[in-house]
């Protein structure tokens, strides 16, 4: 071996690997370790109790987590003065120190260059006895910029780490220059919160006290809402307030808690650490200022924070438009000192400005509302001094329901408009508007009581039990809160009000109310003494028009129709309905068994029926027999009208009764089977019924198919007199004229089928009750008459039909005589217009 070869082999690597162990203390290559805090590694963030600023020269910030504290979080400021410190700022610089890493640097500058010796600014963590310490240094900017740092694990090595690993340790970012005059100070570590003890805009405080001008306003939380404490007996505070209060007006506990603890600075600017007493003077934080308002709240915990506000600063000049023209408004900073917590603090907040007035008038703060429940857990109701029981099980989707009459049949489904009126009524906010001292002779004779149960009720077997009546009124399972409106004095009325718990109210109310977003004015006296007809659910038992399989109808009509499903005759107008029995109409009309009815008719009878969905309104909830019978219904009911169904089960009839003329003669008297009620209807219902033609319209009823034969006599006004037109179908079934008026005469068999198609839909405008033509007919004048006779291949009539004069003035209609016409009254009319081309001429055949 050549041991010269190896000797300078070994020494070069020996002088390559002194570079390398160079260049990592003192430029690029691999860091030297993973983490700065080497003495903390592995330690968690929530395991750190201490955290300290020491800047060269003197100078100290000590932040030390309270472990006593119920918040585990809470850290506090020690050193240079003791405050309540921002523990999401201070969470911030301990993860970043944690998780913070050296990085690779080209040129790593030395200890003094990198302004490390000295360093400027020193922090260190603590873990019980563990701690670490980071010397910060130089600090560069760019999307490269650095922090020099040493640490106590590695004095006298410079270190580089990225700056925006320890950003939450400077107050700007766009900043460099030495580490101690860029980092934080007291001022940014301190909480900006005033009122620590209230989270969530007030959630959690459960007292509020102000004091001002020599008055006290103190109010607490209790397990149904707020009560005032000073001024003492007046019993409950409003929680929402007036939505449409005036700005800076308090009229609800709510908003005044959001409008305390949104007060926050915003800055370390916004914290003044040693006023002076002119300071405190200048910010109305004097304690000789009247107007300064003592402010405590005490939360769920019972912690209380106490904190004085002073004057609102002088308002600041309006912020610039913003990208579209818009300007918004300028903040609201008011002067404010924390009880505990050194110096003052200019705070943003809501507007602050009705403090003083609601202590010396808390007034506005009280509670107006008659019911403080959520309209949703109503469940109960007695009105008219329990005359009428409502109930409602299955929660805010279940149905209110009448209770207390069986011969009523109840329970029953009472109107949803009805209950839904009462409970807006009575829940609409702020409708009391005095609090009167307690005199029970205003709830004297006359007075109305009326209960309400909120969440109050479940099924008299709430386990279900098979065997348990389900009809059975549901238990009671709280108290109720009872009203009872007394004396009326003007527009106002008494009202006394006792809480489930025993506590008596007085109040003044008016008499009509403003419910809901319409503004729909409620009578509240009326709403509490409402009778029970008037909850009766107003929708009846109704059916659908095609779903009827009989009609049937007695009393001041007598007619009863079956329908045929089979019939040919089946229109797009409805179905097909046939007289079981031969009857008589009211105008004398004879109808035969088996014969069809006109079918618009008949379901102009059943659609007025099937639409009619509910009731004018309710009478008599269970009349006696001799009441039914002043109502012309009972025995002496005076038209019965029965729909049957093609329905399976017992759903199988709907039965309408209707009775005499109400008081109003546009209505009657009605019940329907089914339910004892008695209500009114429309008269024109009935009268529907009883005024009915049934005759069947549709006279001519024609099969085009089956027609061969089209005989035609007329134009005796166009050809002198009248003319013959035949026209037949050959054996390829194409229409020819065999006879016609004029030589060489050629039929069009489009033309001929179209009028064929049209006399097929051809329908009686009017009967007449003539028996026999007239002159005024014009069906024997032969200028006028126009006869049409159509056959089938046998030779037999289809149609015989024969057309005469106009029937009326401006001759849209026609006078005809057809033997097809009921009653042996052929004489009918029918439109002009399906005939007007062809009584033109006969060319309207041709091609």
């Amino acid at each position: 071996m050549n041991f010269r070869l190896t000797a300078v082999l070994f020494g070069s690597i020996f002088v390559v690997g002194l570079a390398l162990l160079i260049v990592s203390f003192t430029g690029g290559g691999k860091p030297p370790t993973d983490t700065i805090l080497e003495e903390l590694a592995g330690a968690k963030a929530d395991q750190i109790d201490t955290v300290e600023f020491d800047r060269e020269g003197g100078g100290k910030l000590k932040l030390v987590r309270d472990r006593a504290a119920k918040d585990k979080d809470r850290w506090d400021v020690v050193e240079p003065f003791k405050a309540r410190a921002d523990s999401g700022a201070v969470g911030e610089v301990v993860s970043a120190l944690l998780k913070a890493k050296p990085a690779p640097f080209a040129q790593m500058p030395n200890l003094t260059n990198a302004k490390l010796q000295p360093a400027g600014l020193r922090v260190t963590l603590r873990q019980g006895d563990r701690a670490s310490t980071v010397s910060l240094g130089d600090v560069t900017l760019g999307g490269k910029g650095v922090v020099f740092v040493t640490t106590s694990a590695r004095p006298s090595r410079p270190m580089a780490v990225p700056r925006a690993a320890l950003e939450p340790l400077f107050r700007e970012a766009n900043k460099s220059g030495l580490a101690a005059d860029l980092a934080k100070g007291a001022g940014d570590f301190r909480s900006k919160t005033v009122f620590e003890a209230a989270r969530g805009a007030g959630d959690d405080v459960i007292g509020v006290t102000l004091r001002a001008r020599g008055k006290t306003l103190s109010l607490v939380q209790s397990p149904r809402g707020w009560k005032f404490v000073e001024p003492s007996g007046w019993g409950d505070a409003d929680p929402a307030g007036d939505a449409a209060a005036a700005p800076g007006t308090f009229t609800g506990v709510r908003p005044l808690l959001g409008a305390l603890t949104s007060l926050q600075a915003l800055s370390a600017a916004d914290f003044v650490e040693s006023p002076t007493p002119q300071d405190l003077e200048k910010y109305g934080l004097n304690p000789n200022n009247p107007d300064r308002v003592e402010v405590r709240l005490t939360n769920k915990d019972k912690v209380e924070t106490v904190a004085f506000v002073g004057k609102k600063e002088a308002a600041a000049p309006a912020p610039p438009a913003g990208p579209h023209g818009m300007t918004p408004p300028p903040a609201s900073k008011w002067w404010v000192q924390v009880q505990g917590q050194p110096g003052v603090v200019r705070a943003n907040a809501g507007d602050l400005s009705g403090l003083v007035s609601v202590v010396e008038n808390p007034d506005p703060l009280r509670d107006r509302n008659l019911l403080t429940a959520e309209k949703a857990r109503i469940d109960g109701l007695d009105l008219a001094g329990g005359a009428v029981k409502l109930r409602k099980l299955g929660g805010a989707l279940g149905a209110w329901k009448l209770y207390g009459n069986p011969a009523a049949g109840d329970p029953q489904v009472a109107s949803l408009t009805e209950v839904e009126r009462v409970v807006n009524a009575l829940t609409e906010r702020r409708t009391v508007r005095s609090f009167p001292a307690g005199n029970e002779a205003n709830f004297g004779p006359g007075a109305v009581t009326v209960k309400v149960w909120a969440d109050g009720f479940e099924a008299a077997d709430p386990k279900g039990d098979a065997k348990a009546d389900p009809r059975a009124e549901p238990k009671e399972k709280g108290k109720p809160t009872t009203l009872v409106f007394g004396k009326v004095e003007g527009e106002l009325v008494n009202v006394k009000r006792t809480l489930p718990e025993g506590q008596t109210d007085f109040f003044l109310l008016p008499v009509k109310v403003k419910v809901g977003a319409g503004g729909e004015v409620v009578d509240v006296l009326r709403a509490a003494n409402e009778p029970r007809v008037d909850f009766l659910d107003k929708s009846l038992k109704s059916f659908a028009s095609t779903a009827a399989a009989k009609l049937t109808v007695q009393g001041a009509a007598n007619f009863d129709l079956d329908r045929d499903d089979k019939a040919d005759e089946a229109s797009a107008k409805g179905p097909v309905f046939r007289f079981a029995a031969d009857a008589r109409g009211a105008a004398g009309q004879q109808y035969k068994k088996g014969e069809q009815a006109d079918v618009q008719v008949v379901q102009d009878l059943l659609d007025i029926l099937a639409t009619t969905q509910s009731v004018t309104r309710f009478v008599d909830e269970a009349p006696a027999p001799e009441k039914l019978a002043e109502y012309g219904l009972g025995t002496a009911t005076k038209l019965r009208v029965t729909v049957g169904l093609k329905a399976e089960g017992d759903d199988k009839e709907r039965v309408y009764e209707f009775g005499k003329e109400t008081a109003d003669p546009n209505f009657v008297y009605v019940q329907q089977r089914g339910r004892p009620a008695v209500f009114t209807l429309p008269k024109f219902i009935p009268d529907k019924f009883t005024s009915a033609d049934l005759r069947n319209r549709a006279i001519f009823k024609v099969n085009p198919a089956e027609v061969a034969r089209v005989e035609i006599v007329g134009w005796g006004d166009k050809l002198g007199a009248p003319s013959d037109l035949v026209l037949e179908k050959n054996k390829e079934g194409t229409w020819v004229a065999v006879k016609a008026p004029t030589p060489g005469y050629v039929a069009d068999p489009a033309k001929v089928n179209a009028f064929v198609a049209a006399l097929g839909t051809l329908q009686v405008r009017s009967y007449t009750g003539d028996a026999a033509m007239d002159p005024r007919h014009g069906l024997g004048d032969p200028k006028q008459v126009f006869v049409v006779t159509l056959a089938n291949a046998a030779g037999g009539h289809h149609l015989h039909l024969r057309l005469g004069g106009p029937a009326d003035p401006n001759g849209t209609t026609l006078y005809a005589f057809t033997g097809r016409v009921p009653d042996g009254k052929p004489i009918v009319t029918v439109d002009a217009a399906p005939f007007k081309a062809y009584k033109d001429g006969p060319a309207a055949f041709s091609r």
